[in-house]
């Protein structure tokens, strides 16, 4: 019954870990957004349409 739970092939541990590795920078940054400031997420929604940036034409 165990022998299904260990690898039974090393091929099989980088999509683990690459799973894995992948997963806990999505919570990172998930939980990073989510402690934001009010003023900071503002700022960085309005980002794009602000005017302090000097337009080229």
């Amino acid at each position: 019954m165990f022998k299904r739970i260990i690898l039974e092939e090393w091929t099989l541990v980088m999509p683990i870990a690459a799973f894995f590795f992948t997963a806990a920078v999505f919570v990172y940054t998930t939980v990073r957004a989510l402690k934001l400031s009010k003023n900071r997420r503002e700022e960085l929604a309005n980002l794009p349409l602000s005017d302090s940036v000097s337009k080229t034409p």
